[in-house]
C-alpha cells in the first residue's frame, strides 16, 4: 500500500547513487564542458545509463512487500518530528524512474548525433543531466517538501532546455512562458502542502494519506478541507501536465531542440501531474468531488488537444498537441479512479511518443531544419527508416489493435465506464477517432505523394510565421526541390539506433496488460492501488470491455478513412498543393487562434498587468512614493531653514530668548493659577 513509506530494513543506499549520478554529470559538464566538449555526449549519456542500471538492480527491492511495508527506503535527513526527508522506491516510483532513466538514456544517446556541431554541445548535456536529476528528485522523494523541491527544479531545468537557443527571441519567450505557467502550479501545490502540514503536522506521504482517512487511519481532514487540498495539488498537476486552461505553454515549448521535446514532452516532465495524482490517490479516493473535477478536466483536455492537433502544420506542434491530448487521457484515468489504466497509458505513451518525436527529428535533421509538413511529401522513399518508425508510432498512438496504445487507451476509456462516468467514456471514444484522423493526416502529408520542398511558401498559404500551425520563419528553406534534395542527409546510426529500440516497446509494451486482474501489470501494482480501488465506486458496466473496444476501433477506423480520403488517395496527392493551400487560408479563426486562450491571457493577465504597471509607474511611483520622499526632504529643509534663523551666534540674543521664555512660563502659570481659583 502506498501509505507505507518505510522499506523492510529502512535503508537502501543504492537509491542515493541512483539519484545523484545525473547531478554529478551535470556539475561535471558545467565545470569542465568547454575543455572536454567532445566527450560530453558520451559521458553525459553514460551517467543516465548508470542510473538506469542501478534502477534495474533495485527492481527487487522496489517491489518487495514484507511486514506491511512496500518498497525500499533510504533516510536522508531528520529535522524535527514529522519532518523527515528520504527517498522511496516503490512500484509507482520504480516505474517512473525506469522510464526517466531508460528512455532518458536513449534520448541522450540520440542527442549525440542530433546536437553534433552545436557550439553549446557540452552545456546541452549538462542541462539534460540536470533535468533527469530534477525528475528523479520529484518521483523518489518520500515526502511533500521533497516532491515540491523536485517540482521546482524540473521547472527550472525545463526553462534552461526550452530556451537553450537563447539567441532566438521566440525561444526565450517560450521558456519564460513555461516557467511562469509552472510557477502558478507551484503556488497551488504550496497552498495544499500548508493545509496538510497544519492538520497532520507531518510532511510524510504515509502520515498525510492516513490523515485523509482513506487508508483506515484517523481522519484529520473534514471533507471540504480535503477538497481544497486536492484542488491545490491539481493546480500544480494541471500546470506541469498542460491541462486546460494551463496548457498554452506546451506548444510554444517546441522552440527547444527536438531531443528536449522528446524528453520533456513525451516521457517525463508533462507526466509529472499524472504521477502526483496517482501518488496522492488516497486523497482523491476519499473525495468524489475532487475525482469528478480531475476527470472532467482530463477529458476536456484530451478532446481539446485532439481538435487543435487537426489545425497544425508544424510537425512538432502536431505532436505537442497530441501529447496534451494523451496526457488528458492519463489524467482522466487516474482522476476517475482507474489508477492502473491511467498509469498504464503513461507507460506506453512514453515509448511511442518518444519514438514519434525522435522520428520527427530524423526528418527535421535530414531536411535542414524544415518542420512544416506542407513542404514535405514523398519522404517514404527518401527516408524509409523514418517512415517505418513514424508509422509504428502513429499506429500505436491511434490505438490500433496489437500495439501498445490499444491496451492502455482502452483501459482508460473503459475505466470511465466502470467508475460511472459515461459522458467521459463518450469523450474518450470521440477523442480516439480524432486522434487517428490527425495522426494519419500527419503520416500521409509527410510521406505520401511527391516532395513539395521547392514550392513557394506563399503557394501553400504560409503568410505569416506567427499564424497558428505554420513553421517559424527561421526554419524556412529557399530554392527548388532539386537543390534541396542535394542537401538531404540521412541521419547517422547514433540517431537511428534509439529510434529502432523504441519501436519494440511501442509494439509490445501493452501486452503486459493482457489478462485483466491476473495480468503482469495488475500484479505489479496489486499492493500499490488495490487497497485504494477497493474503496472506490467501480462497478460492472452493462457494456462489456470487448464491446467498448469495438466502438473505439470503429471510431479509429473512421478517423483513418477520413484522413486517407483527404490526403492519402492518388487524387488528393495529385492536388496536394492546392488542397493544402485552401486548408491553410480558409481554416476557422477559432482553430487558427487556438480557441483564443492566448488572447484571453493576453487581455486579462498581460495587458491588465501592463495597465497596472503603467498606472503605478506614471502615477503612484512618481507622485505618491517618490512624492512622499521628496516632500519629506523638502519639509526637513524648510524646518532646518527656520531653525537656522534662530542660530545667530550672539549671546545677548540667546539671553533675550531665555528671558522671553521664562516670562512666557510665568504668565502661563499665573493665568492658570488665577483661573483655578
Amino acid at each position: 500500500m502506498i501509505h507505507h513509506v518505510m522499506g523492510v530494513d529502512g535503508s537502501y543506499p543504492l537509491l542515493v547513487a541512483l539519484w545523484l549520478l545525473p547531478l554529478a554529470g551535470a556539475i561535471f559538464w558545467w565545470t569542465f564542458g568547454p575543455q572536454l566538449k567532445a566527450l560530453a555526449g558520451w559521458l553525459g549519456s553514460a551517467a543516465i545509463a548508470g542510473s538506469f542500471v542501478l534502477t534495474l538492480l533495485s527492481w527487487g527491492a522496489g517491489t518487495q512487500s514484507q511486514g506491511g511495508a512496500l518498497g525500499a527506503h533510504q533516510a536522508l535527513l531528520s529535522w524535527m518530528s514529522g519532518f523527515d526527508f528520504g527517498l522511496l522506491l516503490d512500484p509507482l516510483s520504480l516505474l517512473w524512474t525506469s522510464i526517466i532513466t531508460g528512455v532518458g538514456f536513449l534520448i541522450h544517446f540520440y542527442s549525440i548525433g542530433y546536437m553534433d556541431g552545436d557550439r553549446a554541445f557540452a552545456r546541452f548535456f549538462a542541462y539534460m543531466n540536470f533535468f533527469v536529476f530534477a525528475m528523479l528528485t520529484l518521483v523518489l522523494s518520500d515526502n511533500f517538501i521533497g516532491l515540491l523541491v523536485g517540482w521546482g527544479l524540473v521547472g527550472l531545468a525545463s526553462y534552461f532546455l526550452i530556451g537553450f537557443w537563447f539567441e532566438r527571441p521566440s525561444a526565450v519567450a517560450a521558456a519564460r512562458k513555461a516557467f511562469v505557467m509552472n510557477v502558478v502550479g507551484d503556488v497551488g501545490m504550496m497552498f495544499a502542502i500548508f493545509i496538510i502540514v497544519a492538520n497532520v503536522h507531518s510532511i510524510g506521504f504515509g502520515d498525510a494519506f492516513a490523515g485523509a482517512g482513506a487508508l483506515a487511519g484517523p481522519s484529520f481532514f473534514h471533507l471540504p478541507l480535503l477538497v481544497w487540498v486536492c484542488i491545490g495539488l491539481f493546480i500544480g498537476a494541471a500546470a506541469k501536465s498542460a491541462q486546460v486552461p494551463l496548457h498554452t505553454w506546451l506548444p510554444d515549448a517546441m522552440e527547444g531542440p527536438t531531443p528536449v521535446s522528446a524528453l520533456i514532452h513525451a516521457a517525463t516532465m508533462v507526466t509529472a501531474g499524472v504521477y502526483l495524482v496517482a501518488r496522492c490517490s488516497p486523497f482523491w479516493s476519499a473525495s468524489g468531488d475532487a475525482q469528478l473535477l480531475v476527470g472532467t478536466i482530463g477529458g476536456i483536455t484530451a478532446l481539446l488537444g485532439a481538435i487543435l492537433g487537426c489545425a497544425q502544420w508544424d510537425i512538432k506542434r502536431i505532436l505537442a498537441y497530441s501529447t496534451m491530448s494523451q496526457i488528458g487521457y492519463m489524467i482522466m484515468g487516474v482522476g476517475v479512479g482507474a489508477y492502473e489504466g491511467g498509469v498504464a497509458h503513461f507507460f506506453t505513451h512514453a515509448f511511442f511518443k518518444a519514438q514519434l518525436f525522435l522520428g520527427s527529428g530524423l526528418i527535421i535533421h535530414a531536411l535542414n531544419n524544415e518542420q512544416d509538413v506542407r513542404r514535405m511529401g514523398g519522404l517514404a522513399k527518401k527516408l524509409p527508416f523514418a517512415f517505418v518508425a513514424m508509422l509504428v508510432g502513429v499506429l500505436a498512438i491511434s490505438g490500433v489493435p496489437g500495439l501498445s496504445g490499444f491496451f492502455s487507451k482502452d483501459a482508460v476509456i473503459y475505466g470511465a465506464l466502470e467508475h460511472r462516468h459515461p459522458w467521459l467514456y463518450g469523450v474518450g471514444v470521440l477523442t480516439a477517432g480524432i486522434t487517428a484522423y490527425y495522426m494519419f493526416r500527419l503520416l500521409f502529408v509527410t510521406f505520401f505523394g511527391t516532395y513539395r520542398g521547392g514550392v513557394d511558401p506563399s503557394d501553400l498559404g504560409i503568410r505569416h510565421p506567427e499564424l497558428a500551425g505554420t513553421m517559424p520563419a527561421s526554419h524556412a528553406q529557399e530554392g527548388d526541390a532539386a537543390h534541396e534534395a542535394e542537401h538531404h542527409h540521412a541521419p547517422s546510426w547514433i540517431m537511428n539506433l534509439p529510434v529502432a529500440i523504441l519501436i519494440v516497446p511501442s509494439i509490445v509494451a501493452g501486452w503486459l496488460m493482457v489478462g485483466g486482474a491476473n495480468s503482469p501489470w495488475s500484479r505489479f501494482f496489486a499492493s500499490q492501488f488495490a487497497p485504494i480501488q477497493e474503496t472506490g465506486q467501480a462497478v460492472a458496466p452493462s457494456i462489456s470491455e470487448g464491446v467498448t473496444s469495438l466502438v473505439v476501433l470503429a471510431l479509429v477506423a473512421a478517423g483513418f478513412a477520413i484522413a486517407f480520403v483527404r490526403y492519402g488517395t492518388r487524387a488528393a496527392q495529385a492536388d496536394a498543393v492546392a488542397r493544402l493551400r485552401s486548408e491553410s487560408v480558409h481554416m476557422s479563426p477559432l482553430l487558427t487562434n487556438l480557441f483564443y486562450f492566448d488572447a484571453f491571457y493576453d487581455l486579462i493577465v498581460v495587458r491588465t498587468s501592463q495597465l497596472f504597471g503603467t498606472l503605478f509607474g506614471r502615477g503612484v511611483d512618481p507622485h505618491v512614493i517618490d512624492g512622499t520622499v521628496r516632500e519629506a526632504a523638502y519639509a526637513a529643509g524648510q524646518i532646518g531653514g527656520l531653525m537656522r534663523l534662530l542660530q545667530t551666534g550672539l549671546v545677548r540674543f540667546y539671553a533675550l530668548v531665555l528671558v522671553f521664555g521664562a516670562a512666557c512660563f510665568i504668565v502661563y502659570y499665573a493665568l492658570a493659577f488665577g483661573v483655578a481659583r
